[in-house]
């Protein structure tokens, strides 16, 4: 087999290249057939995937973010073996099936000899997804941090803090009809959030019961209300502990239609776009995750 392994060159305040003499040290050792491709360009981590996984008997190695894995999965042919190196600044999809992000030696030791297991990704019109598509003050959050990150100099950390505040100081619900399943709702929500994962948004537990195998989307719905009540909610929402609050719900569904009422923010694994209509279905185990026996995440 020959393992390709795509090192995002700007991940994570540059962790990918540091990688590279551990993974030629360990690869090497174990004497197997491997290639590191670096990437040069945005996009570039989905031409690999594409380029490679038509080769037969090949196994990829998404060695960055959230970012990378979803380039990396707009890419990837369904029978290809996939396995994540978490070397991003967020690695939301990373917190649900790995141990210690730190300890890079064992991370890839164990990755190169591990099981393949099939899990559910999502897809809406734009792009498949791991974690989430969502819209809404999470949505506008990350959009409001991105582009403060790209006109000045300010960092990751502090655009999103920023983007919290602005949004929290004036909240603004979304007028939504959606079809969940058979089932139709018409409301106002501060969040709507079509969870296949547990994390996003650099570490918020939004779904904390979400399964990669069971076939659902877990879909977070957060109902307009004053801020009295939205400030207390958001706090614990940060934690993971939200879940029960009056005025949140949680439904487990395979497909939702989206219809809004103007064109909005949304976001697919920190993807920003915008859409005004948007489809959204779970694919049952569609992906080949290569990863270790010992995480009881995946079965």
């Amino acid at each position: 087999m020959k393992h390709i392994f795509i090192i995002n060159s700007i991940s994570g305040k540059g962790q990918g290249p540091k990688l590279l003499s551990l993974i030629k040290e360990i690869s090497e050792a174990q004497g197997l057939d491997y290639l590191t491709e670096m990437t040069t360009h945005p996009g570039h981590a989905r031409e690999l995937a594409q380029q490679y996984s038509a080769l037969e008997d090949t196994c990829l190695y998404s060695v960055g973010g959230d970012g990378t894995l979803l380039e990396v999965i707009n890419g990837i042919d369904t029978d290809t073996p996939l396995s994540v190196i978490p070397a991003g600044s967020g690695n939301d999809f990373y917190r649900l099936i790995g141990p210690d992000p730190s300890d890079y030696r064992k991370i890839l030791s164990d990755s190169l000899s591990a099981e393949i297991r099939r899990i559910d990704i999502g897809e809406n019109d734009r792009m498949r997804f791991l974690n989430t598509t969502s819209f809404g003050m999470d949505a506008d959050v990350n959009a409001y941090a991105s582009n403060l990150i790209r006109r000045t100099m300010i960092t990751k950390g502090p655009a999103y803090l920023l983007g919290i505040l602005n949004n929290m100081f004036i909240l603004r619900p979304k007028h939504v009809k959606m079809k969940v399943d058979e089932q139709e709702l018409e409301g106002d929500y501060l969040i709507v959030s079509c969870m296949n994962g547990r994390y996003y948004g650099n570490g918020i537990q939004a779904a904390p019961e979400s399964d990669l195998q069971d076939g659902y989307f877990d879909l977070c719905l957060l109902e307009n209300m004053p801020r009295r009540r939205a400030y207390p909610f958001l706090a614990k929402y940060l934690q993971g502990k939200h879940l029960g609050t009056k005025g949140f719900s949680v439904i487990r569904c395979k497909k939702i239609d989206f219809l809004l009422s103007e064109e909005t923010s949304c976001q697919s694994d920190g993807e920003n776009f915008t859409a005004s209509a948007l489809s959204i279905k779970i694919k049952e185990r569609f992906l080949a995750l290569k990863a270790p026996s010992y995480l009881n995440i995946i079965h």
